[in-house]
This record gives structure tokens, C-alpha cells and sequence, in this order.
């Protein structure tokens, strides 16, 4: 397991965020999907969030009156955001793609260029699966065992969990199954055969985006590494936040 990562100062506590590398498939494509027309897709190497964007990442980068969750604490996912707030002009990823935060990861990676971005949907599945590990079939990410993985089910109060506290799966990554659903880039569609083979988002018409891994309050069908779920864009609730990836090539 690879990571890089990035350390600052919030008030007395000094703060850490990790990404992994996920290695592509090289020439071997992964079967993306649950039902018997899986796709078969080739994925680039990226960097994917080892946590969930949490509320000190969050402040770092928008700045202390910019986060509104629901359930409130630095080391708990962010939430409550959307994906027009992550990804519209001036949003999120604009701030940190022009911050010391981007320069600072990128001088520890192989990449020397790169953006942050959310991932794919192809991406999410294929990290959540474990990357090259995918052929391990687990249901959820990590295990078949969701107990060991994820926040789900209202098992531990309605709201979310500190991240990074359950099992992390095969790369290293936590909380791709539970405690909050993850926004990807794509345009949400449900013909298969529309989902673009080379792992790039689908950027066709319409209002929903995806998202991945399901909640604290879901059950377990929703926290699968394959299960899709759709919403739109400017929607926001307190179980909904996201991860981020750094790669090559932004979508």
C-alpha cells in the first residue's frame, strides 16, 4: 500500500490527510456492476482519499464559516454539501486546486501533474473493490462481514462516525461502505451500456449525479461496493458527502 500526505495546523491540533494509490488495471479490465451485463472496464492509476473529506479538510480550504453539517465535528465526515457546492465555479475542489495543499501532494507523487476531482463512478467502484484485489468479490468494501467495514443501520445513533474507525479494505481505504454516500463526477444514468468502458465519468443529459457506498441510517443492501443511487445535483442532506481523487486527467 502507497500513500502520500499533507499536514497542517487547526488551532492546537495538527491535522493529517492521506491518499492512496490505486494502481490501474493494466490491459486487464475490472467487472464493474452486480448484475449479469457487468461491464468490463480499464482504469488509470489515481489517488484516492483514504478517508472521506472530513469537517477539518472541509475549513482548511473554505474557510471556518463555510461548514454548515448537521452533525458537527472536525474529525466526522463532511456533509451536507452539494455536489454543485463541491464542483461549481468557486466551489470546493476550485479553492483546493489553487491552493499550497495541491502543490504540497503533488511533490510526494509520481504524477508531478495532476487535479483533484471526484472520482468517476467506474473509479469509486474499482477503489472500493480494492483495485487489484477486486477478484476477492467482497459484497461490501473491505469484507463480507459489514459489521467490520462499515457505519450502517442506525447501529450507533443516526448521525454519522469519526472516519477511519472500522476496517479498512485491501488498499488501506476506510468508509467506502456506510457513515455518509459518496458524490462521483458522473451524470447518473441507468443504461449500462451509456457508462464510458475507459473509466471516465458519464457526462450525458440530465439533473441527477451518482452516488456510491450508502450511510449510517441505510442497510446493508445501500452499503455495497455496487450499489448506484442517484440525486440531484444541488441536493444536500446530512448523509450525503464525498472523496477525492487526484489523477492525471480531469474529467
Amino acid at each position: 500500500m502507497t500513500f502520500v500526505s499533507y499536514e497542517w495546523i487547526s488551532g492546537n491540533a495538527r491535522c493529517t490527510f492521506e491518499m492512496a494509490f490505486v494502481p490501474g488495471t493494466d490491459g486487464c479490465p475490472y467487472a464493474f456492476g452486480d448484475t449479469n451485463d457487468r461491464l468490463a472496464i480499464e482504469i488509470n492509476g489515481f489517488h484516492i482519499g483514504k478517508l472521506p473529506v472530513t469537517q477539518a479538510l472541509w475549513t482548511h480550504i473554505m474557510g471556518n464559516d463555510s461548514n454548515t453539517p448537521i452533525h458537527q465535528g472536525s474529525d466526522l465526515p463532511v456533509e451536507n454539501v452539494s455536489w454543485d457546492q463541491i464542483v461549481g465555479n468557486g466551489g470546493f475542489l476550485d479553492r483546493l486546486n489553487e491552493s499550497p495543499m495541491k502543490t504540497a501532494i503533488l511533490t510526494k507523487t509520481a504524477l508531478r501533474a495532476g487535479v483533484f476531482r471526484l472520482p468517476s463512478e467506474a473509479e469509486w467502484e474499482y477503489a472500493a473493490r480494492g483495485g487489484p484485489h477486486c477478484t476477492d468479490g467482497f459484497r461490501f468494501s473491505g469484507s463480507d462481514d459489514i459489521e467490520t467495514v462499515a457505519w450502517y443501520d442506525r447501529r450507533h445513533g443516526d448521525h454519522t462516525q469519526p472516519a477511519g474507525l472500522k476496517a479498512p479494505n485491501q488498499l488501506g481505504i476506510y468508509d467506502m461502505s456506510g457513515n455518509v454516500w459518496e458524490w462521483c463526477h458522473d451524470v447518473f444514468t441507468r443504461d449500462f451500456t451509456n457508462i464510458p468502458l475507459n473509466g471516465t465519468p458519464y457526462f450525458g443529459p440530465g439533473e441527477d449525479r451518482v452516488l456510491r457506498g450508502g450511510c449510517f441510517h441505510n442497510g446493508a443492501i445501500h452499503c455495497t461496493v455496487s450499489k448506484r443511487y442517484e440525486i440531484t445535483h444541488d441536493y444536500r442532506d446530512g448523509c450525503i458527502g464525498f472523496r477525492l481523487v487526484l489523477a492525471l486527467v480531469n474529467p
